[in-house]
């Protein structure tokens, strides 16, 4: 009856923490982010501070620089986005107009009659004034929320980074006997997620800069950005890869009045992100993370549908986190194996 109760207990306890991970989804991902930037940022703090550069110096340019670059970030992915809606109309025309050809082609070779004409009066119609103000409030409003979540992690980024310098001090004083096991998990943690950061980190960049290149050969609007969408969507496993090539290959088919063009830029997206993120990436991933593939999509699926997209980007660096923590509790180490891979006997 002990047990029955107490695993009754144990089911609510959870549900109550998911579903509270969900209802404050928009405090818990801007700290796990700032956590994630505070512990990448940490090693070059304590090896500026060993170097006797005075704490005082080295926070605020650390703290300026990448808050800096995420500023400026923001700035090009909103600027992008005004220019794209400006030219909306002139899209939603060309798609139309490629969208016929295509339906003329399909209608002549399989003798059907389907026509798109219907279908863009209404979509057409949509943009009416009422739509646009009703846009234009909800781009505020998410804005808004953008905002505040930017400055709520601004504000946890600081304060965890400032904090982090006397880590160590702090652990000796509330681990006491325990502090070396404390201090080789978190140092195990801390190694794994910079790891894995640095090094998706550089083949995302990778790959956004091919794309670029790709877009800008072939001419395609707003090259830039369909290269940062590309960068920022690689560090979603399995499916963001995938769902970045398809914005660009549409504005390829949106702008040339063939489809041969739009069709060999897609053989050569696919065939660039398969040999990176199938070929590439594992090689240079190794076993790092030790996290199987079932692992990984679980954890895709698990923390998508808790936090939505901000959840599957930090998806991988948070089962990391459960992986470990499982491994230092006796009962759940089965499931940390479960969750890892195997690994390689030598012959």
């Amino acid at each position: 009856m002990d047990n029955t109760v107490k695993t009754i207990l144990i089911v609510f306890f959870v549900i109550i923490v998911l579903y509270l991970m969900s209802a404050l989804s928009g405090i818990l991902i801007p700290l796990v982010l700032a956590i994630l930037f505070a512990l990448l940022f940490q090693p070059l703090t304590m090896k500026l501070s060993k170097s006797k550069i005075p704490n005082w110096f080295i926070l605020p340019i650390i703290i300026i620089i990448t808050l800096g670059i995420l500023f400026g970030i923001l700035n090009i992915i909103i600027s992008t986005i005004s220019q794209i809606a400006e030219q909306q109309q002139f899209l939603i025309q060309r798609l139309e107009i490629r969208a016929n050809d295509l339906l003329l082609w399909i209608n002549s070779t399989f003798g059907f009659h389907f026509t798109t004409g219907n279908l863009f009066e209404e979509i057409n119609g949509k943009f009416d004034s009422d739509w646009m103000q009703s846009a234009a409030g909800g781009i505020a409003s998410s804005v808004g929320s953008f905002t505040g979540s930017f400055l709520m992690f601004s504000l946890y980024y600081v304060v965890l980074l400032a904090g982090m310098s006397n880590f160590h001090n702090y652990v000796e004083y509330i681990a006491a006997e325990k502090k070396e096991v404390f201090f080789e998990y978190a140092e195990n943690l801390q190694n794994s997620i910079i790891k894995y950061i640095i090094t998706k980190f550089f083949i995302s960049l990778t790959t956004g800069i091919i794309i670029f290149i790709i877009c800008t050969v072939f001419g395609i609007k707003f090259a830039m950005f369909w290269g940062f969408f590309t960068f920022t969507l690689n560090f979603i496993p399995s499916i963001g890869s995938i769902i970045s090539t398809i914005p660009p290959v549409l504005m390829a088919v949106v702008q040339y009045d063939t489809f041969q063009t739009p069709l060999i830029m897609l053989i050569i997206l696919i065939v660039i992100q398969f040999s990176i993120g199938n070929l590439i990436e594992p090689k240079i991933m190794g076993d790092r993370l030790k996290l199987n593939t079932i692992t990984v999509i679980f954890g895709l699926v698990f923390w998508g549908y808790i936090w939505g997209i901000p959840g599957m980007v930090l998806s991988v660096p948070l089962m990391v986190f459960v992986k470990l923590l499982f491994e230092n509790i006796p009962s759940l180490s089965i499931v940390a194996r479960i969750m890892s891979t195997p690994e390689k006997k030598i012959k």
